[in-house]
């Protein structure tokens, strides 16, 4: 795409999240290169890329759009997108650290814990970033995304060691004059907003993945509404253990602001991990509801609500996988 004397961006996950991510710092004149996969990925370079939904419409031109290449591997981005599923964080920030420079950032755009982690741990701790993204987006055919709803602002902060500010503040200001609206947040306000989001995924998501219904239906039920209501007594186990701060009291306060505040903007929404099975795809239920049973395991901690739902969507997982295989001999 463009180049501009700003940072040098590169997209590693060009799905529908990070589609628009470059395709909206494309707007603003970045510099901006896309790492992907799949028929989407490959379409760019021949349809361009369309943007369309809540936030207006925007094209970008086959002849912009900058693709990674093995010729550029011996390139390096001052900034990093991590914009891939949590079951490929190892893998992708394996392959995307060696194209980061030293004085970069990689800032992870992802859903799910324990993707900071995995992150610090390949760049360190002073060059990783961590984000709470609660726009939604998805790829409606190879080339076409569509944004579809928007609960807040874009948060970006530094999880463990101040990074470089400059370059930070700047990822801000491109990202909000593009029209994505974006904040930097102080450590406490960074870590408590990724809690929220897992809350609220964990509570929703699986859910309407194993019962194929919109998030607005879970909330009309009672059966429905008393297993969110322990999903999320648990998760705040699990958060007291960690010495995690968060602005709710507790569950009981959490789980009425999800029913009031929450659900009613996405009473149409379904949930990514039902478009990942019926895709044939993992879903991110390892980073999500797994990861609280893996913690409450550590802290000795009664987690057997998201223990049952990890359980049964790795077997819907396996069913569908399964299915898909059959279909195609």
């Amino acid at each position: 795409m463009k180049t501009s004397p700003g940072p040098q961006y590169l997209i590693y996950g060009a799905g529908a999240i990070g589609s628009v991510l470059g395709g909206f710092l494309h707007k603003v004149g970045g510099s901006v290169t896309l790492a992907g996969r799949g028929e989407h990925f490959r379409a760019l370079s021949k349809k361009g890329l369309e943007i369309t939904g809540i936030w207006g419409e925007h094209f970008v031109p086959p002849e912009e759009v900058e693709l990674l290449s093995d010729r550029m591997r011996a390139k390096r981005f001052s900034v990093i997108l991590l914009c891939v599923k949590s079951k490929d964080t190892l893998a992708s920030v394996a392959e995307a650290a060696p194209l980061l420079e030293d004085g970069g950032i990689m800032i992870s755009m992802q859903n799910g814990l324990n993707n900071w982690e995995a992150l610090s741990e390949r760049v360190g701790e002073e060059r990783t970033v961590g984000a709470r993204v609660i726009f939604g987006a998805e790829v409606i055919n190879p080339g076409l995304v569509r944004v579809t709803v928007n609960a807040d602002d874009v948060l970006l902060g530094e999880p463990f060691l101040p990074v470089n500010r400059n370059l930070l503040e700047r990822v801000q200001r491109d990202l909000s004059s593009s029209g994505i609206p974006t904040r930097v947040v102080d450590k406490k306000e960074i870590w408590a907003a990724i809690w929220g989001k897992v809350l609220y995924n964990c509570s929703l998501n699986p859910l309407g993945a194993l019962l194929e219904v919109p998030y607005g239906k879970l909330g009309e039920n009672v059966e429905t509404r008393e297993i969110m209501r322990q999903v999320i007594r648990e998760i705040f186990l699990v958060i007291r253990a960690k010495g995690i701060e968060v602005p709710y009291r507790d569950g009981e306060e959490y789980f009425h602001f999800l029913l009031e505040m929450l659900l009613p903007p996405t009473v149409d929404h379904r949930a990514s991990m039902l478009q990942d099975i019926l895709a044939g795809r993992k879903t991110e239920i390892d980073a999500l509801n797994g990861a609280i049973s893996r913690y409450g395991r550590e802290y000795g901690l009664p987690t057997s609500y998201n223990d049952l739902l990890t359980a049964l969507i790795k077997f819907k997982e396996e069913k569908n996988s399964s299915s898909s295989l059959t279909e195609q001999h």
